[in-house]
Parts: structure tokens; sequence; C-alpha cells
């Protein structure tokens, strides 16, 4: 079983900036991902063409890391505080308009 991935799609929400969407991702987000085990790679795309969207996707070791994430997002602002937080400040930035997740099949680096 190969690396799993989510992919989002976001949209800054009406007088969003983009400079605090990448600094929250840069600080905030980013950091809440490293603490969760089997997060391996996060990345954040701002779509040419279209400013106001961007793409982040969170590579995970196996499909058991990416379960195991979903539950963190789901039951961590309960008991965890600081997650809350960003994921709050997040939602409060941008409106999710499509998730995608899947097994990695093919990765070539040429």
């Amino acid at each position: 079983m190969g690396d799993y991935y989510c992919v989002r799609v976001w949209e800054l929400r009406d007088g969003t900036s983009i400079k605090d969407v990448e600094e929250l991702a840069q600080s905030g987000v980013l950091e809440m991902q490293r603490w969760i085990p089997g997060v391996k790679r996060v990345s954040l795309v701002r779509l040419q063409g279209e400013p106001q969207r961007y793409v982040m996707t969170t590579a995970f070791t196996d499909l058991t890391a990416y379960t195991y994430w979903r539950q963190v997002e789901d039951e961590a602002s309960d008991y965890w505080e600081r997650f809350a937080s960003v994921q709050l400040h997040w939602e409060q930035l941008c409106s999710l308009m499509a998730e995608y997740a899947g097994e990695l099949v093919m990765d070539v680096t040429l």
C-alpha cells in the first residue's frame, strides 16, 4: 500500500486577504499537521487565474494515517483547544469547495 492523499479546494470568503490565509497555513495549519502521526507533507497552491482559490494537498503514510487524521479533525476541537482555534480561524477565512482522497498510484520525478 502506498501513500494516501487528501486534496481539498478552498475558496476565500469575502473580505479575506490572501496574506491572512497564507500566513495561517504556514503557521497554525502546518503546526497542527506536524502533531498528527502519519502526516508526511502538506502543500498549498494558489490557483493561477483564480487567486481566491487554493488547493491544499496532504500526504499520509497510508490509509490508516489518513483515517486517524480524519478522526482528529472531527473530534479534536472538543478536547484540543489549539486545534479548534486554528480550524475555526481557517473556516472563517475559507470555504471548502471540494474534497478528494485516494491512494497514490504514480509519482515520478523527471
